[in-house]
């Protein structure tokens, strides 16, 4: 194989089987302080593809720059074929605040590809494209639910774009979901570039989900193989399910304000008309309201906090062409997990 060639990014030079940290520049804080995007490099020896996978787009998304932290430290990495480019915090300010927003309360998501005379987001996402972003041949975004809300492992992808629904499979998730992008997304600039990008999508906003973690990590090793970007084990594990594609999905709301009490779990099929939630009035005014399925499906997004108001989303509810067999493989991937977590 092809040895590899010197990488220059973020105006720093990077020979083959360096690894190197940097920080690209941002805009200041109003007090002057300095702030910076944190990148990881590291550059194989050899030639190969170069893989990005960022995390934090909303800054309380933990998750997956836990999953970068863990994939950085895999001894397998010293042996890359290419280049792997990891940012674990891709919004800066929505961390420092605890928050899914920039400090304007826009939504980085949206304004991509940028400007460099632009707003406070519009600018940021210029530099991340060109310093970052314009280097890679794969990318992976990883997500979380909004606050309170936690969701199944899934991928999302245009099923239209086949090289990224090729890739989702490889990732195996659970579930691989049919989402068009939206205007000013950094995936809607993938898609116009011809670049892949898979926006990985599970858990909670401002909490650990191990789950989750693993799935995400397992996920993205399985990709970097399919590439040639690491070796592939002498003993490939057996796979005892397959990830399945959701048709479509719809939100759930709350009919009634009030206290609202569940009655299925993530992941979980559900029956049309069925009872998913009973919303009770606080002050035992009135009488309790059940939240039923507009149709049969899948659990995919449960709103973990009781309180609710009238219009409010509580669950997510994911479509399959072949809802029975989707829930029987749904059911194997859970156990499988379980397995894999009791004797780990």
């Amino acid at each position: 194989m092809a040895k590899n060639t010197a990488l220059k990014i973020c105006d720093a030079t990077i020979y083959p089987g360096e690894t190197v940290s940097l920080a690209l520049p941002l805009p200041e804080l109003f007090t002057c302080a300095p702030v910076y995007m944190p990148i990881k490099v590291i550059h194989g020896k050899q030639s190969g593809p170069t893989l990005l996978v960022i995390a934090a787009m909303h800054g309380d998304e933990v998750n997956g720059t836990e999953i970068i932290n863990r994939l950085l430290k895999l001894p397998s990495l010293k042996k890359l074929k290419g280049t792997l480019i990891a940012v674990p915090v891709l919004n800066v300010y929505g961390l420092l605040n605890r928050s899914r927003y920039l400090p304007n309360g826009h939504l980085l998501d949206r304004y991509f590809p940028g400007n460099k005379t632009g707003s406070h987001a519009s600018r940021l996402c210029y530099w991340f494209i060109q310093e970052v972003f314009k280097h890679a041949d794969v990318c992976i975004d990883l997500q979380t639910g909004s606050r309170n809300h936690s969701n199944f492992p899934q991928v999302y992808v245009n099923f239209d774009d086949q090289q990224s629904l090729d890739l989702a499979k490889t990732f195996n998730a659970p579930v691989i979901t049919n989402v068009q992008t939206e205007k000013g997304s950094l995936r809607q600039y993938a898609n116009k570039c011809k670049t892949p990008l898979l926006v990985y999508e599970a858990g909670e906003a401002m909490r650990f989900d191990e789950r989750a973690i693993k799935v995400g990590l397992k996920g993205i090793t399985s990709i970097m193989r399919s590439l040639k970007m690491l070796d592939t084990p002498k003993l490939k594990p057996k796979r005892s399910f397959k990830a399945i594609r959701a048709t479509q999905r719809v939100w759930v709301r709350a009919s009634t304000s009030g206290i609202a009490l569940a009655k299925v779990a993530l992941g979980e099929q559900v029956k049309k008309n069925q009872t998913l939630a009973v919303i009770s009035d606080p002050f035992g005014a009135s009488d309790a309201e059940a939240v039923k399925a507009p149709d049969a499906g899948v659990i995919v997004s449960y709103n973990n906090l009781p309180l609710v108001h009238e219009g409010e989303a509580i669950f997510q509810l994911a479509m399959f062409k072949e809802l029975d067999k989707a829930a029987s493989q749904l059911e194997a991937w859970h156990e499988h997990h379980t397995d894999n977590e009791q004797t780990s």
